[in-house]
């Protein structure tokens, strides 16, 4: 019974579902009752069946949660027991154009397949790596069904992305992001446990986008864009697993049925460590703003980058431009958008909203994308916006 007594104490007092209340009665009758005299043995025997009693009917209304703890408990061992394989990368060389940063390093292998970055790039609103693939001569690889998961973070436990792998449906989501509790809890990041995915600077992040492949090598692009700002790291820590393909189909009549099914090429996870070159934890975006106000628009943020221009805005009247794009074709909606706001230079050259995210960003501000990068800033630029009809000029100034 001595036996008993410890592990229901060790259930009720650790099991934060049971009221404390309940705990604590049990807690202090398995105390009370090793100082009952040898008189009174009765009586406490008859407090052992209390607390048995006491513990069949907590179960009862704690068991879901239990079980839950328990198979996580065993999930997470799973995992912890995944081969991994470490690497390291330098950067070897700016390209000759543009901003992007080569990577030297050689491929790290488990099961025959290797693994290493090719190249990196980061801006303020921008992410992107090339991931190198290579497999043995008998694995077959379709590029079309090619997936992998990926997980980018850095020494400030700054989650920039996390990617499972792969085409998700509706009824996955919530196996889905099983994958980032157990990183988040290896590598101790806090974060919110009825929502892992709010943790990650991202908004929007892509997969396996196939760039080249030839002979058992496939290139695989990663990217990632953020409405925020992606942080100034010396050092990024880039995981590479769920390596396989991923199998489709999709139900037009209803979507939500969609099927999809991944099938894996190895159990193993890649963890590959990167030191930041100077040029992208060191680099400044130039923030512009408009030379006057305009009743009705406000321009809540403009960056430029070494990649491209961001800006968040307020505009009255756009959102019924944006409701009213779920019922046009792609095109007509994508003209309209350009006609709704849009920058010009000096020189009369047009640059259009690139954006395909046309949803609130919050508190009814927009995004908006423009190919205008830092190198471009030694002539005038002019926001361009249509407010219920009424064009409006405005010449962009640094802040």
């Amino acid at each position: 019974m001595e036996k008993l007594d410890q592990e229901l104490k060790e259930i009720f007092t650790k099991e934060e579902k049971i009221p404390k209340k309940f705990s604590n009665m049990i807690r202090d009758t398995m105390e009370n009752q090793k100082d009952t005299p040898k008189k009174h043995v009765e009586y406490g025997k008859w407090l052992k069946v209390a607390a048995v009693f006491m513990v069949i009917v907590l179960l009862g209304a704690s068991m879901p949660t239990i079980y839950a703890q328990i198979k996580w408990n065993i999930e997470y061992k799973e995992f912890e027991n995944r081969p991994v394989e470490y690497g390291s990368a330098s950067i070897k060389q700016a390209m000759e154009q543009g901003y992007e940063k080569n990577i030297d390093m050689e491929y790290v292998y488990h099961d025959g397949i290797g693994v290493k970055l090719d190249s990196l790039m980061i801006t303020d609103e921008f992410f992107s790596m090339n991931v190198d693939f290579i497999f043995p001569k008998e694995t077959e690889i379709n590029t079309e069904t090619f997936s992998y998961g990926y997980a980018v973070y850095d020494e400030n436990k700054n989650v920039y992305g996390v990617f499972a792998g792969g085409i998700v449906t509706i009824e996955e989501l919530p196996q889905y992001s099983e994958y980032w509790k157990k990183l988040y809890q290896e590598e101790n990041i806090p974060y919110n446990k009825k929502d892992a995915f709010a943790n990650q600077i991202a908004d929007s992040v892509r997969g396996a986008r196939v760039i080249t492949s030839k002979d058992k090598n496939i290139v695989a692009q990663v990217s990632m864009t953020t409405p925020v700002s992606f942080p100034r790291s010396k050092k990024l820590f880039i995981r590479i697993f769920n390596i396989g393909y991923t199998m489709f189909e999709y139900n037009e009549e209803n979507p939500k049925e969609s099927l999809s099914e991944q099938f894996p090429l190895t159990d193993a996870e890649w963890k590959l460590e990167v030191e930041v070159p100077d040029s992208f934890y060191q680099r400044k975006s130039i923030s512009l703003k408009l030379k006057e106000e305009v009743e009705g628009f406000e321009l809540k943020k403009l960056d430029v980058t070494e990649t491209g221009t961001s800006i968040i805005f307020k505009m009255d009247g756009f959102i019924d431009l944006v409701m009213a794009g779920k019922d046009m074709e792609r095109e007509e909606f994508t003209q309209k958008m350009d006609q709704a706001i849009y920058i010009t230079d000096e020189t009369g050259k047009r640059y259009s909203y690139l954006n395909n995210d046309n949803g609130t960003y919050k508190d009814s501000t927009y995004k908006a994308k423009f190919d205008i990068n830092k190198k471009d800033l030694n002539k005038k630029f002019y926001l361009h916006f249509n407010i219920k009809g009424e064009e409006h000029q405005v010449e962009l100034v640094e802040s």
